[in-house]
């Protein structure tokens, strides 16, 4: 089970999941509609506050949280399931890159400490790791610009 409290989880989680969705629908190539990324991104955050609650390990968190947010883009966007597959997992690599890159700036240049960087119970830990989100945004602009790319080349 991850621990996070209720206050984290509002601050980190909800946006993290609203981001999430927004990447979705880029990668998708969907209509941006807020008022839908709202909505499922609040839905998807529920399911991963939920999912933290179980006793199971990190990874299989993870897991789960990818496979609710397929399942929404699946019911929601109309593409194969082999894309919307394809995209929580491109998702999932954006989001790693893009935490690997804020810890190294904001533990090297910030000069914040892992402590807080990894606090998953207070509203310092929340905030202190949400500008990560931003760079999620680039990393998935980035990857949609690699995919048009390719996609020209063949």
């Amino acid at each position: 089970m991850l621990k996070t409290s209720l206050v984290y989880a509002i601050l980190r989680v909800i946006p993290e999941s609203i981001v999430l969705m927004l990447s979705s629908f880029i990668l998708l190539d969907l209509k941006v509609d807020l008022k839908k990324i709202m909505k499922y991104g609040i839905l998807h955050g529920v399911g991963v506050i939920l999912i933290r609650t179980l006793p199971i390990t990190f990874g299989v968190h993870s897991l789960l949280s990818m496979s609710i947010l397929g399942c929404i883009l699946f019911k929601i966007s109309g593409k194969s399931f082999t894309e919307v597959l394809i995209a929580p997992c491109n998702i999932w690599i954006a989001l790693a890159l893009s935490e690997g890159i804020y810890y190294l700036i904001a533990k090297n240049v910030l000069m914040i400490d892992t402590k807080i960087l990894t606090d998953y119970q207070t509203v310092q830990g929340a905030l202190s790791t949400l500008p990560s989100l931003g760079i999620l945004l680039l990393v998935v602009l980035m990857i949609k610009s690699m995919k048009k790319k390719m996609m020209k080349s063949f």
